[in-house]
């Protein structure tokens, strides 16, 4: 059942660690960190039109359900409060 939950929980936040090359020598004891990493490349131009074209969508979407929704809690409250 706990595994259950695990599931919905919230996932942590990742955070980004900055490497560095470093040509100073090890300190003794120091431990070697052999890391796997990705190069992420900058955002395209066409990615950045997608993410507006979505964030007007989401606008659009929000502006023109709200009414609807006002419209149909009003109903509601006054079905009740005939009642």
């Amino acid at each position: 059942m706990a595994a259950l939950f695990a599931l919905s929980a919230p996932m942590s936040r990742q955070q980004t660690t900055r490497l560095r090359e470093s040509r100073a020598a090890l300190r003794p004891g120091a431990k070697i960190i052999d890391a796997q990493y990705e190069v992420i490349g900058k955002r395209t131009v066409w990615s950045r039109i997608m993410t507006a074209c979505t964030a007007v969508l989401w606008a659009a979407a929000i502006g023109f359900a709200a009414p609807q929704v006002w419209s149909f809690a009003t109903q509601v409250g006054v079905f009740f409060a005939e009642r």
